[in-house]
């Protein structure tokens, strides 16, 4: 008989217990994206989840096809996917989500550990609390934001009830963030896909203001994430690569706003 990797859900009151889509994009960083498998499914006890590892034409093509034969032997909530040629964060979980079809979506950084078996629930519960004041898309906090809005920024030691929503020209961090399928559609269509990454959360929190849709934080979630592991790399791969995504990416970002 095969054993189910996946954890069990706990059973406690909750009002958010839909399953869910976890894609995860990554771009080499084999021992990242390892370990945070290995946490999914050792804290995840809230919800069904299915996984979706998306590898964005990393240079090791072996590694997505081990990997994926190790986990099927143990659970059938898992898929993988890898594209042709390297398409940064947004074009690679494109594929994913294209691909799956649960009623709520997260995307999920490479670079992350989850540590909290409640990260989930706190998440979707935050989803459904603030429906009715417009909010579609949640983030948990962190170590390290990266750029995102202060309210992301926390300890572990440090999480609350209170959900902060985001004012305008405010954005999320997408290392982790939690919304409704429906969503993208709703805006105008997925994440818009941009060389390497960079300004992809950006336009899409300007997509969402537009169609009256908020952002907001989850202060009762918390996950790990170490920040910049795939991009340092591309950086020191190839020193161009940084001027496309915080110089081209920029302006890119810029028209589009300007001409939404």
């Amino acid at each position: 008989m095969k054993k189910n990797y996946a954890a069990r859900p706990l059973e406690f009151p909750s009002e958010f217990h839909q399953p869910v889509d976890v894609i995860i994009p990554f771009h080499g960083q084999y021992e990242k994206v390892t370990s945070l498998l290995e946490s999914i499914y050792r804290f995840t006890r809230s919800n069904y989840i299915t996984i979706t590892l998306v590898d964005d034409c990393s240079p090791n093509e072996e590694f997505l096809t081990t990997i994926s034969k190790n986990i099927k032997r143990r659970t059938e909530s898992f898929k993988a996917v890898r594209g042709v040629k390297q398409r940064g964060f947004a074009g690679a979980a494109k594929l994913a989500f294209d691909r799956t079809e649960n009623p709520y979506v997260c995307l999920l950084n490479s670079d992350c550990l989850i540590e909290d078996s409640n990260w989930l629930r706190a998440l979707g519960e935050t989803l459904l609390v603030l429906k009715g004041e417009g909010v579609r898309m949640v983030s948990p906090m962190t170590n390290n934001a990266v750029g995102g809005h202060d309210a992301q920024q926390g300890e572990k030691s440090n999480r609350d009830k209170e959900h902060i929503i985001l004012g305008e020209e405010e954005h999320l961090s997408m290392y982790c963030v939690l919304c409704h399928r429906e969503l993208f559609s709703r805006c105008g269509g997925f994440l818009k896909e941009y060389p390497y990454g960079y300004y992809e959360d950006v336009e899409f929190a300007w997509r969402m203001r537009k169609n009256g849709f908020k952002q907001a934080v989850c202060r009762s979630s918390w996950v790990h994430h170490e920040g910049m592991a795939t991009i340092t790399g591309l950086w020191r791969k190839e020193e161009k690569i940084r001027k496309v995504m915080e110089e081209e990416n920029h302006q890119r970002c810029l028209d589009d706003i300007k001409n939404m």
